[in-house]
């Protein structure tokens, strides 16, 4: 599960402004570092700023090139009026080529200190993540046959190229750390451009539209080969600044995390199916994924305007049968969702006794997936707690979590029992008990091996969904949920609509007018 980190991987664009000094020249004194500074943005509200320091260093008797960016932003949400402040160091060592050799970022979100360092060696790459004191996780990356670029070297081999007309495009494979994966990048070159900044100012350079495993954003280098505006398809953007405003005031986030619905249903989690549309603004091709797929969850219909989706009910069936608990066997695509990871610390000590209790003297694997949902539903008070996104034993011990810490807790203590879950997101309709809210809102919720993967709802204590769930990714290390898809419906504010429902006992509505759509 991600953690909420100061910007995405590919914004650490920085250490473009050295070169490697010729061989005839003496060695020069000891330079000071070379600062930029940055403001960070969040749909058009300045929530941040951002401190890079550039010098050239000794490392293991060599000559390279060392950054490090200090970075703050505070997310004052406009819906509940919650504040959450997140500080990250983020040191990176470079080749004077632009190979990368190392990165270690720490960052503080809130009471939660997230420590991710990434090496890089000739066959492999290794990414390490920690939570607090907490034994770190390991992933081990193989190239094999793939070329494996930092964008500091793709900046280069563009640039070194004679490559920076409009029209330009190299692609290569990156480390994206937060995913713990391999993931293509695309890279086109725009030509020469102009921009207007926040502040009015206006910058010329080279803009190159960037997609990293199906996220897209803009990237805009200067002269100095330096970025002067990055801008992010989920809303993030930094833009270069002289100076940082002392003190520095966070304006308020309009945070759009749910969508009126024009119809209530008393009965929702009785839907046996809801038939949606909303207009959307295409943003996919050939490296962008579209918003939504067909698979268990929902069929999808991309027409001209938008998305049409007809979703369907994963309750369990009446025939189905659960596996004799503990399991006894579990196929070796799903056997990696029993591992713990930093944010699903299923190996904690505190949480595995947890597990233990909840599943002595069941049989049943169903049994126990069900108490674990309901102690999760019942640990955690509804409302973050001290960190925007916590791992499952901070939100344990808080006792306090939104969607995301239900579900990180009750895939902690399902993998602590024996049982492969695992994090999953998209949106999900509700309505509350008398109809006077009802609602589209984007969530996360859990999945659990049962002999097939199960839809778990901590949040709401559900096991086996009803048809309200919209998916978007698979929210775990190794999984390149890199689309953007949440972020990407959220900065386009869409407005889903709903255009029919059944209800278990066979009660149907239709809206009048409805479009309709070849659901074959």
């Amino acid at each position: 599960m991600k953690t909420l980190r100061i910007v995405p991987a590919f914004l650490l664009l920085l250490a473009f402004s050295l070169h490697a000094p010729r061989a005839q020249e003496a060695a020069p004194a000891k330079a000071e570092p070379k600062v930029y500074n940055f403001l960070i943005y969040y749909m058009g509200s300045r929530i941040g700023w951002a401190k890079s320091a550039v010098s050239e260093i000794e490392l293991d008797g060599r000559k390279v090139v060392h950054e490090k960016e200090d970075a703050w932003l505070q997310i004052k949400r406009s819906f509940d009026g919650q504040t959450f402040e997140v500080s990250s160091v983020t040191e990176n060592w470079y080749e004077l080529d632009g190979r990368a050799i190392k990165v270690v970022d720490v960052t503080q979100n809130g009471k939660q200190k997230v420590k991710l360092e990434t090496v890089y060696e000739d066959k492999q790459v290794t990414v390490s993540q920690s939570i607090d004191d907490a034994k770190p996780t390991v992933t081990t990356l193989q190239k094999g046959d793939r070329q494996v670029q930092c964008e500091n070297r793709a900046w280069k081999l563009l640039k070194e190229g004679k490559r920076l007309e409009k029209g330009e495009r190299l692609d290569f494979w990156s480390v994206d750390d937060d995913d713990h994966a391999l993931v293509e990048q695309n890279w086109t070159v725009n030509g020469r451009t102009r921009r207007k900044l926040s502040d009015k100012s206006v910058v010329e350079g080279v803009e190159i539209r960037v997609v990293k495993a199906g996220r897209a954003g803009t990237l805009m280098i200067g002269d100095d080969d330096m970025p002067l505006l990055i801008e992010d398809v989920g809303g993030f953007s930094l833009e270069r600044t002289e100076k940082i405003p002392e003190p520095f005031k966070a304006e308020r986030v309009s945070m759009r995390n749910t969508m009126d619905a024009n119809v209530a249903i008393l009965e929702h989690q009785q839907l046996t199916r809801m038939d949606i549309h909303f207009e959307y603004e295409h943003d996919d091709d050939e490296f962008v994924p579209p918003i939504a797929e067909s698979n268990e969850y929902h069929q999808v219909i991309k027409y001209d305007k938008g998305y049409a989706i007809r979703m369907k009910s994963r309750k369990l069936k009446s025939d189905f049968k659960a596996p004799k608990y503990p399991l006894a066997e579990v196929p070796e695509d799903v056997a990696r969702y029993l591992e713990p990871t930093a944010m699903c610390q299923s190996d904690d000590e505190t949480l595995a006794g947890e597990a233990a209790k909840l599943a002595k003297g069941k049989t049943d694997a169903l049994a126990v997936a069900r108490a674990i949902m309901r102690f999760a539903d019942k640990r955690l008070d509804d409302g973050s707690g001290s960190t925007g996104s916590a791992s499952a034993k901070q939100a344990y011990d808080e006792e306090a979590g939104d969607c995301t810490e239900h579900a990180a807790l009750f895939v902690a203590l399902a993998r602590a029992a024996g049982l492969p879950a695992r994090n999953v997101g998209g949106f999900v309709y509700a309505c509350s008990p008398r109809g006077t809210v009802a609602l589209f809102g984007y969530h996360a919720w859990a999945e659990v091996w049962l002999g097939e993967w199960i839809p778990v709802d901590p949040t709401v204590d559900e096991l086996g969904t009803s048809a309200r769930y919209v998916f978007f990714d698979i929210d775990e290390p190794g999984e390149t949920h890199g689309s953007a898809r949440s972020s990407r419906c959220i900065r386009q504010n869409i407005k889903p609509v709903i255009d029919a429902y059944e209800l278990a006992d066979g009660t149907s509505w239709k809206r009048k007018g409805a479009k309709e759509f070849d659901w074959k």
